[in-house]
Formats: C-alpha cells, sequence, structure tokens
C-alpha cells in the first residue's frame, strides 16, 4: 500500500458534520481499507517486515566488521609501536653497554683488558636477551593477530551464512505467500 494511503488512514481528516464525520467519506475509507486488506495487505506487510529486518540486519552486520577492522588496526599498530620500541630499547642498550665498555678498557687497558672483555661479553649477552625477549614478544604478538584474523574471518562466514538463511527465509516466505494467494 502507498505511504500516502497508510498515512491517510491514520489522519483521514473526516468532514465533521452536526452530528459527527461525514459518513459518506467514513464508508468511503472503509470500503477502500476492506479493499485492500482482502488483496494487498498481507503481501506487502510481510514484505514491509522483512525489508525492515534485513536493513536492522546489514547496519548491525556493518557495525561489527567496521569494530572488527578498527580492532585490528588498532591492535597493529600497537604491535608495531611495542615492536619499535622494544627494538629501539635494545640498540640503546646495547650502544649504552659498549660505550661503557670502550671507555672502562680506555681507562684501564692495561690492568683491566680481561674485566673489559667479560663486561663486553656480559652486554652482548645481555643484548642478546633483550632482542631474544623482544623476537619472542613479537612472535607471540603475531601469534594473536593471526587469531584474532581468523575470529574476523569467522565472524565474516557467520554473518554470510545467517545472510543466506535469511535469504532463503525470505524466498520461503515469498514462496508460501505465493501459494495462499494462488490457493
Amino acid at each position: 500500500m502507498d505511504p500516502e494511503k497508510i498515512d491517510r488512514l491514520r489522519h483521514p481528516g473526516f468532514t465533521i458534520q452536526r452530528r459527527g464525520y461525514d459518513r459518506r467519506e467514513v464508508d468511503n475509507l472503509l470500503g477502500s481499507l476492506v479493499d485492500w486488506l482482502e488483496s494487498d495487505a498481507p503481501a506487502e506487510i510481510g514484505d514491509l517486515a522483512v525489508k525492515r529486518k534485513l536493513e536492522l540486519v546489514g547496519r548491525s552486520t556493518s557495525r561489527i566488521l567496521q569494530t572488527t577492522e578498527e580492532e585490528s588496526a588498532q591492535l597493529r599498530r600497537r604491535v608495531e609501536d611495542e615492536c619499535e620500541e622494544l627494538r629501539e630499547d635494545a640498540e640503546a642498550a646495547a650502544l649504552t653497554t659498549r660505550r661503557s665498555a670502550d671507555d672502562y678498557a680506555a681507562r684501564v687497558r692495561a690492568e683491566a683488558d680481561e674485566d673489559a672483555r667479560r663486561a663486553a661479553e656480559a652486554a652482548e649477552a645481555k643484548v642478546a636477551e633483550i632482542v631474544a625477549n623482544g623476537e619472542r614478544r613479537r612472535a607471540e604478538i603475531e601469534r594473536l593477530i593471526g587469531e584474532l584474523d581468523v575470529r574476523r574471518e569467522l565472524g565474516v562466514q557467520d554473518l554470510e551464512r545467517l545472510r543466506d538463511e535469511i535469504a532463503a527465509a525470505i524466498e520461503a516466505h515469498r514462496s508460501g505467500a505465493g501459494a495462499v494467494t494462488e490457493g
């Protein structure tokens, strides 16, 4: 039914006469309402309800996908920032340790060659440990990103399945509605 007709039914605007509404106008309105109810009403109401539900599902699906993409992008940015920070810290720690070892070795080279060598070895071990820790952290973060990608993919698959089920339900509804009006 045309939205203007629906609005006309909600607000008929009958002419007010001395004893109430104009009887002819009321009878005409009721007649057109009965005609519509006997012919197009069930199909139009059903189609309108399905269309509204599909619009709601579409908006909800869009919000879910957008949120998932935003969260994934934020997580990637955080991971990249953390990896860069860990790399910078490791490099700064290595540089600081090397400079300390070199300064110490230069000052006391004659009597502390052995101490300088040990300090350099300790610094290298510390750097290796920091780098190894950073690489482990990076691997863990990449694993988490992989899990999030899998979850997002599963979510998309669920949404596609839901869309197909809704389409099948619509088709079944249309087929059922056609059978009812033909019978």
